[in-house]
């Protein structure tokens, strides 16, 4: 990912238009690339969820079967809740824990905290990453954002003063703010676990595999071990 030009070698201080319409084109360029590796990201998530999500979900149920079995062989008294320290076994965080995460960077970043419209402007754009991360219980982007302190510092970046008309230094402002906000977002894509995967099985297909049909397969094996186990534990 190439970072923003901001300042380019040759700098348009003296030609405004020129620098406007410089960020107008670069915007328009890195908007429509996040538009792509958005929809992309949401292709391969169905298509995981449908090649991946039943055999792991079957896993996950398998494995906490046999902890409660051999719990129960040695005597131990299984607790009613996961401890909030400790991570679910299907690695997707429990409710309470993904709630608490999405609260926490709510009142780091909410709108309402802004101090003009600027900054509001980049506070939406944060939460409605929390909200994407909250929605598919992707607990490491909300642990991230609360952990981010240059996002922070951009975050609270005041406006400077100057006229509520949007004059040439005000515009040139605004692009930058809106770019970097859009650079935040397709920063958040690159870092998600699944769009890794993605690269990673679109690198297997290119040799002639499928990377997926091959994670369901190992998948199942370990099912078929899993009930094996639970079985002799019965």
């Amino acid at each position: 990912m190439h970072g923003l030009n901001l300042h380019p070698a040759v700098p348009n201080a003296a030609d405004p238009a020129r620098e406007i319409e410089r960020l107008e084109t670069l915007l328009a360029e890195r908007k429509a690339e996040l538009a792509r590796l958005q929809e992309g990201l949401r292709e391969f998530k169905a298509r995981y969820t449908h090649i991946v999500g039943g055999p792991l979900a079957e896993l996950a149920e398998l494995e906490r079967a046999i902890r409660a079995a051999e719990e129960q062989r040695l005597g131990i008294e299984a607790d009613e809740e996961t401890p909030d320290d400790l991570p679910p076994s299907d690695a997707r965080p429990a409710g309470a824990t993904l709630r608490r995460l999405f609260w926490s960077v709510a009142k780091l970043f909410h709108p309402d905290h802004a101090s003009d419209e600027s900054e509001a402007g980049r506070r939406h754009a944060i939460m409605a990453e929390a909200s994407r991360a909250y929605r598919e219980g992707d607990a490491e982007s909300l642990n991230t954002l609360l952990g981010d302190e240059e996002l922070h510092f951009y975050c609270a970046t005041a406006r400077g003063d100057g006229d509520s008309e949007e004059d040439a230094a005000t515009r040139l402002f605004n692009l930058k703010e809106e770019l970097r906000t859009v650079e935040f977002g397709i920063k958040r894509v690159h870092q998600d676990r699944l769009y890794q995967l993605k690269l990673r099985a679109e690198e297997e297909a290119a040799r002639g595999r499928d990377a997926l049909a091959e994670t369901a397969e190992r998948t199942r094996r370990q099912i078929a071990k899993a009930r094996r186990r639970l079985e002799h534990l019965s």
